[in-house]
């Protein structure tokens, strides 16, 4: 009886520190952004307000591809900054329309990035002085052309679109 009981507790101790452990998956942002990072991000990591985790292996299944990183130019950290002039300064830094002018018109196409993201440092990061900005390119699934944003987003792996090359 003392040993199952034993067996029991030993159990339901490392139950409880496996669920509260985060796994390396979930972990912050960490590494410092480069083109050619490839990430696989949910649909609800993609909105987040800060890059919630490193990059994988290109050859692993994934559905962002880095284009640019960029200095953020302005000493004030875009999240307290008017919504609508921080967008107008990513659109201006990232380019993706000028980077992947057929991006609009390939809305309905599940081959060609037609998504973007973008990501700066947390608030601990910017404390810490880091000033990039990390521009991602996707390609979302959308049920019509006046659907903004996608329902999904594709997954490839093998190939970084933006460069062309296998990996």
């Amino acid at each position: 009886m003392n040993k199952r009981k034993t067996l029991s507790i030993l159990l339901t101790a490392f139950l409880a520190v496996s669920l509260l452990t985060p796994t390396a998956a979930s972990a912050a942002y960490t590494v410092a952004p480069k083109v050619g990072q490839c990430f696989q991000y949910t649909k609800a990591q993609v909105s987040a307000k800060y890059a919630p985790k490193n990059p994988i292996n290109c050859s692993s299944s994934h559905n962002m591809e880095t284009f640019a990183v960029k200095t953020w130019p302005v000493n004030t950290n875009p999240v307290d900054m008017d919504r609508q002039t921080t967008l107008d300064l990513v659109s201006e830094l990232c380019d993706f329309w000028g980077t992947f002018p057929n991006a609009y018109d390939s809305r309905m196409k599940t081959s060609e990035f037609n998504y973007w993201a973008w990501y700066t440092p947390s608030r601990a990061g910017w404390a810490k002085g880091q000033r990039w900005l990390r521009c991602d390119a996707m390609i979302g699934k959308f049920a019509s052309t006046e659907q903004w944003p996608p329902a999904t987003y594709v997954s490839w792996k093998g190939l970084k679109l933006y460069t062309g090359s296998n990996v």
